[in-house]
């Protein structure tokens, strides 16, 4: 006798169609609980971005009002700030545009009060008196700082946020130069360097990182 070969039964088409289900859901749920998340606020700042923060200390210089400039007049806003010289044939004037037109374009909240300041620091203290830095940095806007002081003191400060500068030779009698670096700094508002925007400066990204940074700072 030939034995029979047994069949495999056949699922009701209710119970196969549930099965189905049941496995679309699994793997859906899988996909959720296991795949990629939306980034958090930290993951999307930009990465010029300093945790926890460097504070800055121990400076003594002067705006061009000849009021005291020092570690206090961070308190409580948000500060940009730049160095540089008058003089400057590029490299300053540019940039200053630049922060010209990023308070431009920053939203409303952003500028909030205390809205945030524009700090221009000169390195060429000897040429940069505190009348010619004020004509200089309100050409650009009227709220403007510039800042100013014993070059002991500005190396103080520089030393502190990493920026560098140098005089050059003046073989042609015009008017010695000054090499200097052309970051823009971005002090918290308890005194704290928290960013740092290497040029070429663009307005649009300034702004971007600007408005992620202040909305995640908790202070």
């Amino acid at each position: 006798m030939t034995d029979k070969v047994p069949q495999p039964q056949r699922l009701p088409l209710p119970v196969m169609l549930l099965g189905l289900v049941l496995v679309i859901v699994g793997a859906l749920a899988a996909r959720y609980i296991l795949g990629p998340k939306e980034p958090t606020l930290s993951a999307k700042l930009p990465p010029h971005y300093l945790e926890p923060g460097k504070p800055i200390t121990g400076f003594d210089l002067i705006d061009y009002n000849r009021q005291r400039f020092d570690a206090s007049r961070f308190k409580g806003r948000w500060t940009f700030m730049f160095f540089g010289y008058t003089n400057c044939p590029d490299v300053c004037p540019t940039t200053l545009l630049v922060m010209k037109s990023v308070w431009a374009k920053l939203p409303t909240e952003a500028k909030a009060a205390p809205a945030p300041q524009m700090v221009f620091v000169s390195v060429d203290p000897d040429r940069d008196t505190p009348a010619r830095l004020k004509d200089y940095v309100t050409f650009y806007r009227p709220d403007f700082i510039g800042v100013t002081g014993k070059a002991d003191q500005i190396d103080i400060l520089t030393r502190q946020v990493g920026v560098q500068y140098g005089f050059d030779d003046d073989p042609d009698g015009k008017g010695y130069t000054v090499k200097h670096s052309a970051q823009i700094i971005l002090v918290d508002p308890s005194g704290k360097m928290r960013a740092v925007f290497s040029p070429p400066h663009k307005v649009d990204d300034l702004v971007r990182s600007f408005v992620q940074i202040r909305n995640y700072y908790k202070g």
